[in-house]
């Protein structure tokens, strides 16, 4: 997303409190609620202090159980990310998401805090995007299947099982006939290999200033932690968008002191 598309998104947040799990539209003057279904965990947390073999995130998005709501069309499934200098501040704001998710209370205002820009009061945590396929509007878009997503965001040595990519039910995404690898969303293309060398190491290391950073201090050599949540969206017959709870994948350490992560 650009810098001029976020801040109109970020307007809609504030003005429409009903970017929930939970949402109204009104047709033949009754009032009809819906329910967009978040996805779900298969039993595989990304733990930023876990070996190589454990650096990916895995889900399934919840589409078979969506009652098909008329003109509102489910979009599909996004995942957001953030990447931070410091352990402490990405584990600080992660509970708060968490909490705001697992209460019946507050998880309508989690999607909005994950997405709403840090000046804003939010956590400004940007959609994930693939390279050569960025004017894709949705990361996984809906089929009406429950999908099985994977996703590697860095690469460890140059083998296959431990490349960066994103795979639906074991396949590239869109279809393609080649990886299909995920990049930041800010001006570039950026990928996530930070410490790998080549032509793209200092293209792709983060800066302080990058709007998908989260910068306090480099207290441990070049090490970067990511966070990712994957949240469902769709829109009403207005083109408003509205999004589901929310759902931490866990975070991954991308160590730019080395070449393999």
């Amino acid at each position: 997303m650009d810098k001029k598309a976020y801040p109109a998104m970020r307007r809609i947040f504030f003005l429409c409190p009903m970017v929930c799990l939970l949402f109204l539209t009104s047709g033949c003057g009754l009032d009809k609620y819906y329910l967009l279904p978040s996805p779900v965990n298969i039993n595989h947390l990304a733990v930023y202090t876990s070996n190589y073999g454990e650096r990916y995130f895995e889900f399934f998005t919840n589409e078979s159980d969506f009652d098909s709501a008329g003109d509102f069309k489910f979009s599909g499934t996004e995942v957001y990310y953030k990447i931070y200098s410091s352990s402490q501040t990405l584990e600080s704001q992660v509970a708060v998401l968490n909490n705001l998710a697992s209460s019946d209370s507050t998880s309508a205002t989690a999607a909005s805090r994950l997405m709403t820009s840090t000046s804003s009061g939010g956590y400004g945590y940007r959609p994930l995007r693939v390279q050569n396929f960025l004017s894709r509007s949705t990361l996984i878009p809906f089929t009406g299947d429950n999908q099985r997503v994977y996703i590697r965001l860095s690469d460890y040595q140059s083998g296959e099982d431990f490349s960066a990519r994103i795979l639906v039910d074991g396949l590239p995404l869109y279809g393609s006939s080649s990886r299909t690898i995920p990049v930041r969303n800010i001006p570039g293309s950026h990928t996530f290999n930070f410490g790998r060398e080549g032509g793209n190491r200092s293209r792709d290391m983060p800066e302080s200033t990058d709007d998908d950073v989260y910068y306090t201090s480099m207290s441990d050599g070049q090490k970067w932690f990511v966070a990712l949540f994957a949240v469902a969206s769709g829109m009403d017959v207005t083109y408003t968008p509205y999004y589901s709870n929310i759902l931490y994948l866990g975070a991954v350490t991308i160590d730019a002191d080395t070449q393999d992560n």
